[in-house]
């Protein structure tokens, strides 16, 4: 493999199972370039959120290579940041302390508590909540909490950051909001994000590219599909929706989720 292939997030044939040996994720191969938005689409059973917790390091048996710029994402030299679905927080912590404990355990070498307290500052206050710093998660609704999770996640200051449908219990306009804050958040420090979601329009309206898994154990009939959907990724927020280029693309993906889903 060339040091240009290599560059960005290689998965060469990886598989997943339970301790029966039944799959959960057949092989799977992907090439996805460093520095970009992956929003992932498929159907329930498809292995979306295996293949994050894969990635995550929270399946060791996994079998296959995960490679970041030629190197496995499990060593000490690829930071990988995650935001489940149930936001992760540790209850008995505050605001600010849940994300000062995870600056201490992803970056362990760096003890300087001025720019710690820098960085916290600063994400908080990018999503918003610099006046919820000495809550307690359980005081907050689920957008704010989503928040924390969001501004956790990118105060660590990862090269990888997935997310498992982080917005999919939100209401409409939390919703909206939190995407705008995420892309905001992303230009600033722009990871290699995988997002996974089940809403087609939230895939568009988020992903540089769009990843959609087929139906099944993924890899054991079909390929998943990598969409380009740089035409609408590199529109201003408030004009994806009404644009000829979004209209588009959520018909070829209502298509293809018709034919490959059912």
């Amino acid at each position: 493999m060339s040091s240009l292939e290599s560059n960005g997030l290689q998965i060469e044939d990886l598989q997943v199972s339970y301790s029966n040996g039944e799959p959960v994720l057949g092989k799977l191969n992907l090439s996805l370039p460093e520095f970009g938005i992956y929003t992932v689409l498929g159907p329930s059973g498809s292995g979306k959120s295996t293949l994050l917790r894969a990635i995550a390091g929270l399946l060791p048996g996994y079998g296959g290579k995960l490679l970041f710029n030629g190197r496995t994402v499990h060593d000490q030299h690829t930071l990988v940041g995650l935001v489940p679905q149930n936001y992760g927080l540790l209850p008995w912590k505050t605001v600010h302390d849940n994300i000062d404990i995870a600056l201490k355990i992803a970056r362990p070498g760096e003890a300087d508590k001025a720019a710690r307290e820098a960085q916290i500052e600063r994400w908080l206050t990018a999503m918003g909540i610099a006046g919820l710093s000495g809550r307690y998660p359980l005081s907050l609704s689920g957008g704010q909490q989503q928040r924390v999770a969001i501004a956790r996640a990118f105060a660590i200051q990862p090269a990888i950051l997935l997310l498992d449908e982080p917005f999919s219990a939100l209401d409409a306009m939390t919703r909206e909001g939190l995407q705008r804050l995420f892309l905001a958040g992303w230009q600033e420090h722009p990871a290699t994000a995988l997002f996974v979601t089940h809403d087609v329009e939230e895939a568009i309206l988020l992903g540089q590219r769009i990843l959609v898994m087929p139906a099944g154990k993924a890899g054991t009939a079909e390929a998943p599909e990598l969409l380009d959907n740089s035409a609408v990724f590199g529109m201003p927020y408030e004009d994806k929706r009404d644009s000829a280029e979004f209209m588009e693309r959520s018909r070829t993906i209502r298509r293809m989720m018709q034919e490959r889903w059912q």
